[in-house]
């Protein structure tokens, strides 16, 4: 479909309202697993009644859809892929089916359990799951690749008229790289739009008046490139394509506080000057898109549209029935995972929190490290390898940021459980352990380091964070000590793209006191999720992937944690700015980050949103 208006000027309109969840991962409810509270700013639950709400609307007809990335996320996930029966509904499914959503695709965590897993999650699916581009290993697509759903249109002259809508998925093609260890290599994910070249015109010879894209990659560069990871921009430039629906970054969009460009209208949620929406992750809001749509000719042409983000809502007074429905789905497991993760593994003498993890050195990821490090000794005495020494790269994904207030780790004095642990590292991913020469560990800190905006000497109180980064994107490397200038640019944007090829933030850049060298060579242990190039960071060369592990990352942590019984070890200051005289930045974090200030940084007083703001001084 074109969007143009029609010539006749009497043409009858309608309605079609298209609502999106996406990146719910596993929070049906609102209850936050990792800080062991209720949030009623997540899960699907605080959709509920909004959805039912404008999903009954009698004048517009309404499709709900899902973008992926649905079955895992949190220590529910796990417990339901170790305990769900084969013939039991898994709940996430049966809560779809209740709040009778239309459609959904694949996005890449889908199969962090599994294929095998997967297929019978999705068997209790009452509307179609669609996929153009993940394959099993014959080659064959796992689920249909696209459907057409016929609905009814009341336009303005009181007719009912029916419109064919196509909806189709895309899951990213690095989603087959990062899981290849758990599934064993049981399928394939293709190129987004090379798979969308193939499957719009068989939607269009299908019959379909509106084509609906599921796009489990977010909003990228506008130019495609081979196996793009955020191919959303590109996809929306295809002919036939009239509307997408994306996820996959955790992003916000519309969103108002975000510069339009030549191709992206971030205030009225269009790319390439078509809908669009993206609606953030674990609930936390609802995509809706209205289309105005006239019948002309006997075609369909959208017209004009609305696009919104509608957050999640707590009930007022009591809880509705289907709320209370969605409730009862799941409380079984829920209440024996609650139980599970309170089991204790440690001790600790020091307060672990991360309300600072991308300012300052943290202790729980330097946890996380060490506990990377030793495993990956203890892999390599079985490999006949030259000795180099071990480091380990991590990153916190409990930052704060985009991700909201109470999105960080605080564990008091005492007990570590194994809540503790799944909030350190909350992914299935193996462990890799990686060679890296000297060049090759600076380029990886460069593409980090494009957390952080360029700071103009003298100046005070400048912006430290780039919006457009996240901080699961900003790995520290451990076993290393680094400074990071500030002064310069970024080598890398946050899509990266190498911008200048001699970008130089890195310096100091030593170990045990050394600077390093180009050419010297250093065993990394990484996530696979990295190692295989995620976070759009260089996907590492098979040959240097010299080992991954048998055990997750988090069952590595646990047991680390529990052969070192008490942690006492304070956070190492293995990295940090270099000083920038008369100069200082700021940022937002949490309101308890201010009884964890360590110098430079101090607090200002309240930011946006419910956050605080800090200052930094270089």
């Amino acid at each position: 479909m074109k969007n143009r208006i029609s010539p006749l000027p009497n043409a009858p309109t309608g309605q079609l309202r298209l609502l999106q969840t996406t990146d719910l991962h596993m929070q049906l409810l609102d209850y936050d697993y990792f800080s062991n509270r209720t949030d009623p700013r997540i899960g699907l639950i605080g959709l509920a009644d909004k959805i039912s709400a404008l999903s009954g609307d009698p004048n517009i007809t309404t499709l709900l859809c899902d973008n992926g990335d649905l079955l895992q996320g949190n220590p529910l996930a796990d417990h339901l892929a170790q305990t769900l029966k084969p013939g039991v509904p898994h709940p996430m499914i049966a809560a779809l089916n209740m709040l009778g959503y239309d459609a959904m695709t694949l996005g890449n965590h889908e199969f962090d359990y599994g294929l095998d897993f997967l297929q019978v999650a999705l068997k209790g699916a009452q509307f179609p799951v669609v996929s153009a581009n993940v394959t099993d290993v014959s080659g064959e697509l796992i689920t249909s690749p696209f459907a057409i759903l016929e609905r009814q249109i009341i336009c303005d002259d009181g007719e009912s008229r029916t419109i064919r809508i196509g909806i189709t998925g895309f899951a990213p093609p690095q989603g087959s790289d990062w899981d290849d260890d758990h599934v064993g290599g049981d399928f394939h994910v293709s190129d987004i739009i090379a798979a969308a070249a193939r499957v719009i015109p068989q939607i269009r010879d299908a019959g379909a008046d509106v084509i609906v894209a599921l796009c489990h990659a977010g909003i990228g560069a506008a130019e495609h490139t081979p196996r793009m990871e955020n191919a959303a921009l590109p996809l929306a430039a295809i002919d036939g394509i009239d509307v997408v629906l994306t996820g996959h970054t955790h992003e916000a969009f519309p969103n108002t506080t975000t510069s339009n460009t030549s191709e992206i209208d971030y205030a009225n949620g269009t790319l390439h000057g078509k809908p669009a929406i993206m609606a953030e992750f674990c609930g936390k809001s609802l995509g809706v898109i209205d289309l105005t749509l006239r019948w002309d000719a006997d075609t369909w042409q959208i017209t004009g549209h609305n696009a919104r983000l509608a957050s999640a809502q707590a009930p007022q007074g009591t809880e509705s029935p289907l709320r209370h429905n969605l409730r009862a789905l799941v409380s079984a497991p829920h209440a024996a995972t609650t139980a599970e993760i309170q089991r204790p593994i440690a001790q600790t003498d020091i307060h672990i929190v991360s309300y600072f993890a991308t300012i300052q050195p943290d202790l729980s990821q330097q946890l996380l490290a060490r506990a990377m490090q030793d495993a990956v000794v203890t892999m390599l005495t079985d490999i006949d390898l030259p000795e180099h020494p071990v480091l380990a790269a991590t990153s916190s994904y409990r930052f704060g940021g985009r991700s909201g207030l109470g999105h960080y780790i605080d564990v008091p004095k005492g007990q570590i459980t194994l809540r503790d642990a799944a909030a350190i590292f909350p992914f299935a991913d193996r462990m890799c352990a990686v060679r890296r020469t000297g060049r090759q560990i600076r380029l990886w800190l460069e593409r980090s380091a494009t957390h952080y905006n360029q700071l103009q000497p003298g100046l005070q109180a400048q912006p430290l964070i780039d919006r457009l980064s996240a901080g699961y994107n900003n790995d520290a490397i451990f076993g290393l000590t680094y400074q990071i200038d500030l002064s310069q640019p970024a080598r890398f944007d946050t899509s990266g793209r190498d911008k200048t090829e001699s970008g130089a933030r890195i310096v100091e850049l030593r170990h045990h006191g050394n600077l390093i060298e180009d050419d010297d060579i250093f065993i990394v242990a990484a996530n696979s999720f990295r190692a295989r190039g995620g976070g759009r960071f260089p996907m590492i060369a098979p040959e240097d992937i010299i080992a991954t592990s048998e055990l997750n990352l988090r069952a590595i942590l646990i047991n680390y944690l529990g052969a070192l019984g008490v942690v006492k070890e304070p956070v190492e200051p293995h990295w940090g700015f270099k000083p920038i005289p008369q100069t200082s930045a700021v940022f937002e974090r949490a309101l308890d980050g201010r009884h964890h200030l360590n110098a430079p940084i101090s607090h200002i007083g309240p930011g946006k949103q419910g956050l605080e703001t800090y200052r930094i001084t270089l």
